[in-house]
């Protein structure tokens, strides 16, 4: 990924954030008090596509009114299993393992659990490849860990306990040195992301 591709994206991002607060803010003034009785726990099935892949479950609990942007807190927990393409320009390998996602999600509007949200996650991802190939056996673990792990994303409530969930962010990851065949210099640590989750609450 180029640079100038990189801020390109930064700058959509934060103009799509900017867009979907600021209406979010008009219609917490016109409806101020409508609040979301949901209950405290939602379960769901979610798919990110990135640079690895995800798909798992999630689950979202709790809530904390934070009293000075009047917001709602939630915390989210996602087990995923991870699914990435590898390619050092001569060999071309996917691999699998999984990845573990916490942290919290930010809602806009006071009192609800639904609308434009913003989420702050530290993850953990493992990624394993061991394919027989052209040249050989391909061998090898891809990981990172990471801290600056954001997304901006808009939750939809289709009836008292259905929701869909979808989501754009980016993640910067700090990548541990990697294993057997596996060199981290093929492999972009800033990468964008998009995805969903179909979710219950319960």
């Amino acid at each position: 990924m180029t640079w100038i591709n990189f801020q390109k994206m930064k700058k959509i991002i934060l103009i799509i954030s900017i867009v979907l607060f600021t209406s979010s803010g008009f219609a917490q003034i016109i409806i101020y008090d409508n609040t979301d009785t949901t209950n405290d726990f939602t379960l769901s099935a979610n798919y990110s596509y990135s640079d690895p892949s995800s798909y798992g479950i999630s689950a979202e609990f709790g809530k904390n009114n934070f009293w000075f942007f009047n917001q709602y807190i939630s915390t989210l927990l996602n087990v995923s299993v991870s699914d990435m393409k590898y390619n050092n320009n001569t060999e071309k390998v996917n691999g699998n393992g999984y990845t573990v996602e916490i942290g919290n999600r930010f809602y806009r509007q006071r009192g609800r659990k639904s609308g434009v949200y913003l989420q702050w996650l530290l993850a953990y991802s493992s990624t394993n490849f061991d394919k027989n190939t052209s040249l050989g056996n391909f061998e090898g673990n891809y990981s990172y860990w990471s801290l600056i792990n954001h997304d901006i994303g808009y939750k939809i409530k289709l009836g008292e306990n259905f929701s869909l969930d979808p989501s754009m962010g980016y993640n910067w990851k700090w990548e541990v040195k990697g294993k057997g065949d596996i060199d981290n210099i093929y492999v972009d640590n800033f990468v964008f992301r998009c995805g969903a989750k179909l979710s219950y609450s319960f």
